[in-house]
């Protein structure tokens, strides 16, 4: 295929936020490095976001851009916040598509292709990719865990997604861990908010407000990574953290996207209320049922009591001093 066939293609940025993980790091970027496309997608831009204050990530990025096919630009955002680092990744280029890989993935062969054929996807503003947890202790996992840490459906391509409402599929909580957008969907060079930075939740977010506009998800099976998942987020007392703050993002999100934000947040805490008692009525069977639905059962209630709370967004990501 010659050049002006090329040139025709949409571009496609890759961007990578980062905050001190080099090693990981450096197989994500390796992963991308090693992509190799046969339907012309060389139009592409890696940009990688460094969140922190050192600016640790910067030779990395230089290392395997040396030997990347793909040009890599390292970009530094302050202050430590994901929204604001995603925002300046966003901002950083003018790709008709964006695509968001967290910097503990590793892209499976074919990644790069699957993206590019969604490019001709009409009626896509945005797709999910799937998510393989590799986790480094498999004997801690429980489903609530697999499910936090993966996205695996059984549907087909093109198996259109929900943040919300009845279409919602209860195992899927949009986030931008493997996913594109179109880049005019976004509507901004800030689509992300940085309130919610520093506990997650900014992805879930857009994907409401996405939603509400009309903007349409779409599942694509084939553009593939795999999740690195250390030891430290099996510990259930992080878990329960960040379940409970994965609740306070749900309703946070939910009412910041409605007409009527403080009657739909109050709406959220009377089914959380009833979520509650569900719970306690199948409180004795859970503590009965072995440890792993004993843990799930906490986290669950986690949730619950997330959106029910009247305050900020637990700070799960600010960093340590």
């Amino acid at each position: 295929m010659d050049d002006s066939m090329c040139a025709q293609k949409p571009a496609l940025a890759i961007i990578v936020c980062t905050f001190k993980r080099p090693d990981l790091l450096r197989a994500t970027l390796k992963s991308i490095a090693a992509q190799q496309s046969m339907v012309c997608a060389e139009r592409v831009q890696v940009y990688v976001v460094d969140n922190s204050d050192e600016g640790d990530a910067r030779g990395i990025v230089a290392e395997q851009a040396a030997t990347s096919p793909w040009p890599m630009t390292w970009l530094e955002a302050h202050p430590a916040n994901i929204s604001v680092a995603r925002n300046a990744g966003v901002k950083a280029g003018q790709e008709e598509f964006v695509a968001f890989v967290d910097d503990d993935q590793i892209l499976h062969p074919g990644w790069l292709d699957a993206v590019a054929r969604l490019f001709s996807h009409k009626e896509g503003d945005a797709w999910l990719g799937c998510v393989h947890g590799v986790f480094e202790t498999p004997e801690r996992t429980t489903p609530a865990i697999r499910s936090l840490f993966g996205r695996e459906l059984q549907e087909p391509f093109g198996y259109e997604l929900f943040a919300f409402g009845s279409g919602k599929l209860p195992s899927v909580n949009p986030a931008t861990n493997n996913s594109i957008f179109r880049r005019a969907a976004l509507d901004s060079d800030a689509p992300f908010d940085p309130a919610y930075g520093k506990g997650g939740g900014e992805d879930y977010d857009l994907f409401c407000r996405l939603q509400r506009r009309g903007k349409r998800l779409f599942w694509a099976p084939d553009v593939v990574v795999s999740e690195f998942v250390p030891a430290s987020r099996c510990d259930r007392g992080y878990l329960r953290r960040r379940f409970f703050a994965g609740g306070q993002v749900f309703a946070a999100a939910i009412a910041g996207s409605a007409s009527r934000p403080g009657l739909a947040r109050w709406l959220i805490r009377l089914k959380a209320l009833v979520q509650g008692a569900l719970l306690l009525a199948g409180g004795p069977k859970a503590c009965f049922a072995g440890e792993a639905r004993r843990a799930d059962y906490l986290f669950r209630w986690a949730g619950v009591l997330g959106k029910l709370s009247f305050g900020e967004i637990y700070p799960l990501y600010q960093p340590k001093k």
